[in-house]
This record gives C-alpha cells, structure tokens and sequence, in this order.
C-alpha cells in the first residue's frame, strides 16, 4: 500500500499539478453558478420572449434544480464507482447543448426542455470536484478546500448579474447563453486533456490513500447507498442546508431582483448590484467558514449561528417591511448564512462511510436543490394568486417572502440537532 505521507522529493510533483486538476474543475464550477442565477436576470426578456408570468419563471427556473436534485444520488455513484473525471466531462457535454437549446427556444416547452438538459448537465460538477478533492487535497483541509471552491463558484453568479445584464444588451439573451454553451465546449476539452482522478493517475503518491481505495465490492450500489439513507446524521445537515439553501438561491436566482425593483421602485440594474452583494458575501464567507470550522474543530456550533442569521434577516425584510437601506445589510447576511453548505457537506462526509464521500455528500446535496425547486415555485404561486386577489406586485411579493421565513426557520430546527463530528470522522462510533 503506498505511503500516505508524500516525501520532500515528491511534493514538488504533486502540489502544483493538483492545483492545476482544481482549477479547471472550478472554472467549469463557474459555469455552474451562472447558469443557476442567472434567470432571475433575464426576467423582463422571458416575459417579452414567451409571455411568462411569475409561476411559469418560477418552473423555468425550477427545471435546472429539478434536474439537478433527481441527479445528486446518481452523481455519487458515477463519482464512486466510474470516476469524477468522465462524469464531468460528460456533464459538460449535456449543459453546452442544453444552454445553446435554450438560446434557441421558441416557445415555453421548448425553453423548459433547455433549461431541464444544463440542469442535468452542470449536476455532476460540484460532486465530482468535492470527490477529487478528496483525493488530490490532505483530509484536514477538506472544508477549507470546500469553501475556496465554493467562493470561485459564487463568482460565476457575479457574472449572471450585472455583467449579464451587460452582455443582454449587447448581444441580447440569446447570444449569451449560446456564448456560454460554447465556452462549457472548450472547458471540457481542457478537463479531457488535463484533469486526473487521483495522483496515481498522474504517477505520484497518493494523497489519501484510504479515499482513493474504492469502495468494497461485497456490497451493491443499492446497498451501499441504503446504508447511508439509512444513517440519520446525515440528514439532520442535509435538511438544514435544503432551508438556507433553498430560501438563499429563492432569492439570489429567481425573485430577488423582482422583489427589490417591484417594493422599492430601484432600477434592475441597482437590485442586480444587491444580488452581487449577496453572492460576493457567500463566496467569502465560504472562503473563510471553512477555514473556521477546521481550525476550531467544530461544525454545530457555526451551522446554528449561520441559520440563526438567515431567520433573523428574514423575519426582519418580511414582517418590519425596512427601509431601502437595510437591503444592503439583508443580502450581506443572507450570503453568509449560504455558505452553510460548507459545513453541510463536510458533516455529510464525515458521519459517513470514508469510502463512499460521494454518496453521502450526495444525500446532503439532494435535499439543498430539491428545497431550491419547491420553494421558488411555492412563492411564485403566491405571488400569482395575490396579484390575481387585487394587491399590488409589491404587496405581492412581500406576502409571499413568507416562504423563505419558514424554509429558515426548519434549517435552524436541524442545525440545532446535527451530530458534532470535530472535523473527524465519525462513521463507526
């Protein structure tokens, strides 16, 4: 069995070159944020496009999370049993044609199917990347890691804001998601040539040795992934990050802009700024809660915190209806508590089978997207049955937003009874 301690000759090998395997898998990560935030932005174009009212965006956006939700489990497996490197690959391939399709759309099922095939496509990436991870990066460092990967990621939804905003109106909508099912193309190619499952792979040392070895074989996949359904601390962290997640993308990819624009009269640009406030205070508070977490060597503790500030920020927006001013302090809370899923994923991770990381982070991944399907579309029908009762948008949407409350106030419940694993694993205690 080979040494899990690199030598001093071989670590010149392994460090940059796994840099170079992250950095294009997080560059396809971009892509995934942009298309995950990016409807809330063309919200005017679809309605003009295809005459959507708010349920029928609310759909559009949920096909990307249903797609993303039904394929958490099945990318756990791929990670597990066929590699993350072809799953990507293949991913890639799925979300280029989806994105180009939607850029070509000419009526509402046509869009949907579109939206349904980048949603399936971009599912596999963030799995994949957590698995090699795994196996390119020292355990210690997993949350670490996790956060600095989630923060290069938020800064693709920075790009489905105002540069976004920026490129429709040059190009209009449909150029720009053709321009990114092109560029998901050349990423791709890049991941062929470059990217490596493990340092084996590459002829160097493993990092992890018991993390690359696979999975026993005396088990079916079935039985394996029984086995962690089965387990329930993984489900406390997989509930709690499905409310904060789910109220958060609500917000940051669907009906942010809309509310904002519609309660405070602010142009959609201004509101497109917030939402970039928002997705830059995620991106950094996933950068250093990571960091936090592993140096004080508690999870719990930063999860209570992180969904006390999302029912407290939403209680505050819906039922003291603020100022306009208090919006910049509501995004910058409501991004920090998203970066919850850096400690989600780490808790899944480490109350499970060392063996199988990419089911159980698939259990954890599952609930996040699924709450990120429903709830949107939840607030859209509210929003569509106060509008059709009389009230304006902004009463409307402000009524609605009661969604959001009760999604947060459900994370806070799990947070407060998830197991505390001190950044190790606790599989067989």
């Amino acid at each position: 069995m080979v040494s899990g301690n690199v030598s001093l000759e071989d670590k010149p090998k392994v460090s940059p070159y796994r840099w170079t395997v992250w950095g294009i898998l997080v560059a396809i990560y971009l892509i995934v944020f942009f298309h995950r935030l990016s409807v809330g932005v063309i919200v005017g174009d679809l309605k003009q496009s295809f005459g959507m009212n708010a349920t029928q965006i609310a759909n559009l956006g949920a096909m990307y999370f249903y797609a993303y939700t039904i394929m958490q489990i099945p990318t756990g497996i791929l990670a597990d049993h066929l590699g993350p490197k072809k799953t990507v690959i293949t991913g890639c391939m799925v979300a280029a044609i989806g994105s180009i399709m939607f850029s070509l759309s000419t009526n509402i099922p046509m869009a949907y199917l579109s939206r349904l095939l980048v949603g399936l496509g971009v599912s596999v990436v963030f799995l994949s990347i957590l698995k090699i991870q795994a196996n390119w990066f020292p355990a210690k460092d997993f949350a670490s890691m996790s956060g600095l990967t989630s923060f290069i990621g938020s800064m693709g939804g920075l790009l489905a804001q105002a540069p976004l905003i920026a490129l429709v109106g040059v190009i209009g909508w449909r150029g720009s998601f053709r321009i990114m099912g092109i560029a998901t193309v050349v990423l791709a190619i890049l991941a062929t040539i470059f990217v490596k499952n493990t340092p084996a792979e590459k002829g160097l040392p493993e990092v992890n040795p018991q993390q690359a070895q696979a999975a026993t074989e005396s088990q079916s996949i079935l039985s394996q992934l029984a086995g962690i359904v089965k387990n329930p601390k993984v489900w406390s962290p997989a509930l709690a990050f499905g409310g904060i997640n789910g109220a958060y993308l609500l917000f940051t990819g669907t009906f942010g802009i809309a509310y904002i624009t519609s309660v405070y009269g602010v142009s959609k640009t201004y509101a497109a700024n917030l939402i970039s406030i928002a997705l830059l205070a995620g991106g950094i508070a996933c950068l250093l809660i990571g960091k936090v977490s592993d140096m004080f060597r508690n999870r719990k503790l930063p999860m209570i915190i992180l969904t006390a500030i999302s029912v407290i920020a939403w209680i505050i927006l819906v039922f003291v209806k603020p100022p306009v001013w208090f919006m910049l302090i509501f995004v910058v809370l409501i991004g920090i508590s998203g970066s919850i899923g850096v400690l989600c994923w780490s808790v899944g991770k480490e109350v499970s089978n060392p063996q199988l990381a990419g089911m159980s982070m698939s259990i954890v991944n599952v609930c996040g997207f699924l709450f990120a399907a429903i709830l949107p579309i939840i607030c859209g029908k509210f929003i569509d049955m106060n509008i059709a009762a009389g009230l304006s948008n902004a009463a409307a949407y402000q009524k609605a937003f009661i969604v959001p409350v009760v999604s947060s106030i459900i994370a806070l419940i799990f947070a407060l009874v998830t197991s505390e694993t001190k950044c190790e694993n606790i599989y067989k205690r």
